[in-house]
């Protein structure tokens, strides 16, 4: 018969080759014989952890921790636990306590000083950090830690230019402008828009990972000019509240959106350290007030659209693989998605398949992913789809599939080739492509949730009834949206069949309450109201 050290090195290297379920059951097995085995208490709780069962996990490994303190992987994996479940003081104690035991572990130094430099540690932040890249030279971290210990010498740079009476008032935002990310898209127009109104601006760009950047001649280049020292008395972050970094003696001001229910418990210790939070919309500040967030630190400033005259911008000309033109179909729906669940492409492509004919006068624009390597996944995703439906893709009206990087051009040029926007989203912060669709004049096919009911109604555009379900993938254990399909695919139906008569057209109301250059002004007083200017 086995012994117990057996059972758990065939545990173990189950569990390192990815076949955690079988090695969950020998874990068990050893705590069945010998219940305050730390080991199995610690990996059976790491398992459980990573099946998405945090509490449990959390309280496994603290039982292995109690039995044995000197138990140097338990402490970093609790450690991770715990900042997961929102306890980031004691994560931090056990980071320590972890180094402690091994003061050549680059993986906590890089924690430790993360962390410090959220807080605004900046002494101990480069300690820390210098440590781990001496550690790490050439290896997978050191350009993460450069970048990192770039961010440490500009956060002690802007807090000595807060102290200098000789430079002008203004203000410090930090996030990304580079590339083509929504958050990157805000802080391009946002801070256009503030500058145009007056607003001494440095702009510093958020640099954690190696990007592919717009080339520089899709940027506008008055942001390259914003470089200049200013006496700031804030830092306005365009991030997630988790990459967020304190200057010492600044307001910590982050615009961040969220598109769930609720918040997760990170997500809220990191955004309590915070000085104030602003959210595009009430769905968002409801986000923050479910996980305890203080009322009077969350504040709405709604993103905005682009004022582009009918005609201004000329359509993209697209053709598919066979050679049909997307223009000469009379009903061209866009949809711009990310390959993630939350956007929910699998219901937006089952119901385009279940519903639509290959005679309909209609096609589908998808621009799917910010890069390359969209085609291979919609591929597999439609012959799930066709098994499951049982139609193919030739039955249905045509599917044109955008992929690559694309300029904020490029973009406006794929929405003036279409006639219609359709979104099936599980929930939204924004959403920038349906928002400026709107103000472009196109028929909106909106859920009926999340920031959509911030800027939409059903007198400007097409509402699809949703209902509250559980979220999945990286939103799992919080809650969000699912549209009804079947409400969907009449409505579908009724714009292919008919065009002019659902015709509907949010574009006056978004121009009149939704331009970015209102939304630099509404966040220009909002920050004043603060004293952040």
């Amino acid at each position: 018969m086995p012994s117990i050290h057996d059972i758990l090195t065939e545990a173990v290297a189950l569990h390192n080759g990815g076949q955690t379920e079988r090695a969950a059951v020998l874990y068990r097995d050893v705590l069945t014989v010998e219940p305050a085995q730390p080991q199995a208490l610690h990996l059976l709780g790491l398992q459980m952890r990573r099946a998405g069962r945090e509490l449990q996990g959390a309280a496994l490994m603290a039982r292995s921790l109690r039995l044995a303190p000197m138990l140097a992987p338990a402490l970093f994996n609790q450690g991770r636990a715990l900042q997961d479940l929102g306890r980031l003081d004691e994560a931090t104690a056990h980071f320590r306590r972890k180094l402690e035991l091994d003061p050549d572990c680059g993986v906590t130094l890089i924690r430790l000083g993360s962390e410090a430099l959220a807080r605004g540690q900046l002494l101990d932040a480069g300690r820390l950090l210098r440590r781990a890249a001496v550690l790490d030279a050439g290896g997978e971290f050191a350009s993460r830690l450069r970048r990192s210990l770039e961010r440490v010498a500009t956060a002690r740079e802007l807090a000595r230019d807060a102290a200098d009476p000789s430079l002008p008032p203004g203000l410090v935002v930090r996030g990304p402008f580079r590339d083509n990310s929504g958050y990157a898209h805000k802080v391009r127009r946002f801070v256009r828009h503030l500058v145009d109104a007056g607003m001494r601006v440095r702009l510093v760009d958020l640099n954690h990972d190696d990007v592919d950047n717009l080339p520089d001649d899709q940027i506008d280049p008055v942001l390259s000019t914003l470089d200049r020292p200013v006496r700031a008395k804030a830092v306005l972050s365009f991030t997630t509240p988790l990459l967020v970094e304190a200057v010492p003696g600044l307001k910590t001001i982050n615009y961040t959106v969220f598109e769930a229910l609720d918040i997760p418990p990170l997500w809220a210790a990191h955004s309590r350290r915070h000085d104030h939070v602003v959210v595009a919309t009430d769905s968002s500040r409801r986000a923050w007030l479910q996980a305890g967030h203080p009322a009077d630190r969350v504040h709405i400033c709604p993103e905005g659209v682009e004022p582009l005259e009918p005609g201004r911008v000329k359509p993209a000309a697209i053709l598919d693989g066979t050679g049909r033109r997307l223009a000469d179909y009379r009903v061209r729906i866009l949809n711009v998605s990310d390959l993630n669940s939350r956007k929910n492409l699998e219901g937006l492509l089952r119901v385009w398949l279940r519903t639509t004919r290959a005679e309909d006068d209609a096609a589908l624009l998808l621009k799917a992913g910010k890069g390359g390597g969209a085609s291979g996944s919609i591929r597999d995703l439609l012959v799930r789809l066709t098994a499951e439906t049982g139609r193919t893709l030739g039955e249905a009206a045509p599917l044109f599939l955008i992929e690559g990087k694309l300029s904020d051009t490029d973009m406006m040029s794929l929405h003036a080739a279409a006639t219609h926007y359709w979104s099936m989203s599980h929930g939204e912060g924004w959403d920038l492509p349906m928002a400026q669709a709107g103000a472009m004049g196109l028929t909106l096919l909106a859920p009926d949730h999340s920031a959509y009911r911030a800027y939409l109604n059903s007198r400007v555009a097409h509402l699809i009834p949703s209902h509250v379900t559980p979220a999945l993938d990286g939103y799992r254990g919080r809650e969000w949206w699912t549209p009804d399909e079947g409400e969907a695919a009449r409505l579908l139906r009724a714009v292919i069949d008919d065009p002019d008569g659902t015709r509907r057209t949010a574009r006056d109301h978004l121009l009149e309450h939704f331009g970015w250059r209102s939304a630099a002004r509404r966040l220009l007083g909002l920050l004043r109201d603060l004293e952040a200017l």
